[in-house]
């Protein structure tokens, strides 16, 4: 048996680069999952999952990955399982929860700027978007119908692992003997994401670029010192 982790936000694999370049380890890109299904090489693997979310392409991306490996795959929630994380979760065969996992599923939400018409076709967009993670929800067996499904996300409240098995979201609950705790006594949200400004990709652009000239220099030099050593001996 594998375990891969997702852990952290979700983002696309060149904003992952530049926020690690910022210092963020929490997050999760499509190339990390690939990389370790790759390693994996067809062996059971285990999915372990703490993360709020995050974009919900790059979720629906690594749910495919996992529906297409070949061998068995698990999820299973450790901590935060929101978002863009259970549409991840959904690639797998069995999913599983840890006790008192912090669980939510709503509606995507985004920005958008321009003319009444422009809004109009952003909430279209997002109303098209939503019946998208519908439709993924709705396609594990046994899931609720639509209706039920489509209450929940409306309410973008936390539920513990209890209530999620009840609309069919996930498949178990492991080492349970009783009904968890409801998380939204305590947690109202899952916190702001981090903010990727265009100075930070402009910044480690120019880091990129300084790393590649420091490269291509000690290449350089290696060569005409390779040169040097090769008319020594002639």
């Amino acid at each position: 048996m594998v375990e891969i982790q997702l852990r952290g936000e979700l983002w696309d694999n060149d904003s992952a680069d530049i926020l690690r370049w910022w210092g963020w380890r929490d997050i999760t890109a499509p190339m990390d999952i690939q990389s370790a299904l790759t390693a994996a090489a067809g062996d059971d693997v285990t999915l372990l999952i703490n993360s709020p979310g995050g974009d919900m392409a790059v979720g629906g991306e690594i749910r495919s990955m996992l529906r297409r490996y070949g061998g068995k795959t698990t999820a299973l929630f450790q901590g935060f399982g929101a978002s863009a994380a259970t549409l991840a979760a959904t690639g797998c065969e069995l999913i599983q929860s840890e006790p008192g996992a912090l669980l939510c599923y709503h509606n995507p939400s985004g920005a958008a700027e321009g003319d009444w018409r422009e809004m109009l076709r952003s909430a279209e967009g997002l109303e098209n978007a939503r019946d998208c993670v519908l439709e993924i929800y709705l396609s594990r067996p046994g899931s609720a119908d639509r209706e039920r499904l489509s209450a929940l996300m409306e309410r973008n409240v936390w539920i513990t692992p209890t209530q999620a098995k009840s609309y069919g979201l996930i498949d178990e609950i492991v080492g349970a003997e009783a009904e968890a705790a409801d998380p939204a006594a305590f947690v109202a949200a899952a916190g702001s994401r981090i903010r990727l400004t265009q100075a930070m990709r402009e910044r480690y652009q120019a880091h990129v670029a300084a790393e590649r000239e420091l490269s291509a220099a000690k290449d350089k030099a290696n060569r005409a010192i390779a040169r040097l050593r090769a008319l020594a001996k002639f």
